[in-house]
């Protein structure tokens, strides 16, 4: 990280601070004033695309360069630009674009020289359209045939196939500069409820999580994995009021403190009606920075933006959310940067 760069970190005010830890959705696929003064509302520290944003390669590559040069001219830093590009049918991509196989798939085979292969190639086709983050690999166990959101997103049930596997996908996708993220902390593979719609809840025994789940997350810690993505899924052996995104038992006292994890955590969308649904914007953004989050993901144009800024902003500025918390939380996010 150049002098530059760092010192318009350490001086920087709330409401800029507050924008370096939101990671946003957006409409449009193209530049326009009004995504420009979208983005120069909150200035976020991200931006994630999805299919509605992505038309072809040259529209792509061309709405993602204005964006990191408006980023860098308005903050200073560079811009996160991320997907959710997995293969299998979570793809973002347009129909011009590449296409991959999905993780079950993969798993199926259990090549690890494949997995890496497939993951470099995803990784140089987003990083060829401006892309530096992937949400992904999901580190889920497929251990429940009833779950409607991971399913053959995942590499398996076995846990050290997946967590094989998915060190694989993280090594493929860093070989091309892209950063990648596991995902869902401590694992949503054993539930049966879609967390977009509803608060899933997974009440094994805490010794099943040692077992099982989190063997693929410490894996990925050992890979030196850039993100790891909280689960909108409430444990209770684990935690007994909040699910992941919210609980520091679940974020510090697990992943920072007993699993050593060091890199960006992020939540998951907030729009999801497992977090909407259930607190405010306010309580929800408060919960999930105290709990650990370093990034907070907001996928939707619209007041939830509008809420989850001004309470990110509210914390910082009233103090809160205490001094040396911020620092760490963009030290982490500018240390991730410094990557780009």
């Amino acid at each position: 990280m150049n002098n530059d760069f760092q010192s318009r970190t350490e001086n920087i005010s709330a409401e800029d601070a507050a924008g370096q830890i939101l990671t946003l959705g957006f409409n449009g696929t193209s530049y326009s004033r009004a995504l420009g003064s979208w983005f120069r509302k909150y200035r976020p520290g991200g931006v994630i695309l999805f299919s509605g944003n992505i038309e072809n390669v040259e529209q792509t590559t061309s709405l993602i360069s204005d964006l990191k040069k408006l980023c860098e001219d308005e903050t200073g830093t560079p811009l996160f630009v991320c997907v959710d590009q997995e293969g299998g049918r979570v793809s973002r991509l347009s129909k011009d674009m590449p296409s991959f196989p999905k993780a079950r798939s993969l798993g199926e085979d259990g090549s690890l020289e494949l997995v890496e292969e497939v993951y470099a190639d995803i990784g140089k086709t987003l990083r060829g359209l401006g892309f530096n983050v992937n949400f992904a690999p999901a580190l889920d166990l497929d251990t429940n045939e009833n779950n409607p959101i991971i399913g053959d997103r995942s590499f398996g049930a076995d846990p050290e196939t997946v967590g094989r596997l998915g060190s694989a996908a993280i090594r493929g996708l860093r070989r091309e500069g892209i950063l990648a993220c596991g995902k869902h902390f401590p694992g949503h593979g054993d539930t049966s409820l879609d967390s977009h719609l509803d608060l899933p809840t997974d009440d094994r025994p805490a010794s099943r999580f040692d077992d099982a789940e989190l063997i693929p997350f410490r894996m990925a810690v050992e890979e030196r994995v850039d993100f790891i993505m909280s689960a909108h899924v409430v444990y209770p052996k684990l935690d007994e009021k909040y699910p992941a995104t919210l609980s520091r038992k679940i974020m510090i006292d697990l992943l920072r403190d007993k699993i050593g994890f060091e890199g960006v955590i992020v939540s998951d969308d907030l729009d999801m009606k497992a977090i909407a649904g259930m607190w405010s914007d306010d309580e929800a953004a408060k919960l999930a920075l105290n709990a650990g989050a370093d990034m907070i993901l907001v996928c939707h144009e619209g007041e939830r933006q509008d809420n989850v800024f001004e309470a990110t902003y509210r914390m910082i500025d009233d103090g809160k959310l205490p001094e040396p918390d911020v620092k760490e939380k963009l030290a982490r996010l500018m240390s991730a940067k410094s990557c780009l």
